[in-house]
């Protein structure tokens, strides 16, 4: 099976920022377990923000805000809570990158909000290049027949597919 970049989206980005395990069975039509609390609580958290918010769609993608700010255009990613700081911040980066060679911005930056905690973002050349490397090393590993091996870390213990690796 080949991964074409175009299909990824930002859960993609996040999963693989968190374990690359659950990317690759994400990428397999592989649900994690629907009756988990932490699956349940994500669910009812993201129908709350449909509600409140104007999720702006861009092509696949679904983020939950974009608006102008000091002359420069600036996407928010709400979370339930910040515990992988490093994934929702890849997952915000990959909305800015398409969204930048995707409609030409040549300003564009982001914040990724739980509670009062904030991460912000920049749409530089750095992180850009970087996205593009991570795009293409995401989309060589879902490509791949077999997922990789098991192992653990903190974020395993409260995983909806946590039943495919122990």
């Amino acid at each position: 099976m080949t991964f074409h970049p175009s299909l990824l989206t930002g859960t993609y980005i996040h999963y693989y920022a968190t374990c690359p395990r659950e990317a690759w069975l994400y990428s397999r039509k592989i649900l994690p377990d629907q009756e988990d609390s932490n699956i349940a609580m994500g669910k009812a958290l993201a129908d709350i923000k449909e509600e409140q918010l104007d999720n702006f769609p861009f092509s696949h993608l679904k983020f939950d805000k974009i608006g102008k700010e000091r002359g420069h255009y600036l996407v928010t990613e709400y979370k339930k809570s910040m515990r992988n700081p490093q994934g929702a911040k890849m997952q915000l980066l990959f909305y800015i990158y398409q969204l930048k060679t995707s409609l030409k911005l040549k300003e564009i930056n982001g914040k990724v909000i739980s509670g009062k905690k904030v991460v912000f973002v920049e749409g530089n050349e750095a992180n850009m290049a970087m996205m593009e490397a991570l795009i293409e090393e995401i989309s060589q590993f879902l490509s791949s027949p077999r997922p990789p091996p098991f192992e653990h870390n903190n974020f395993c213990d409260t995983c909806g597919y946590r039943d495919y690796c122990y």
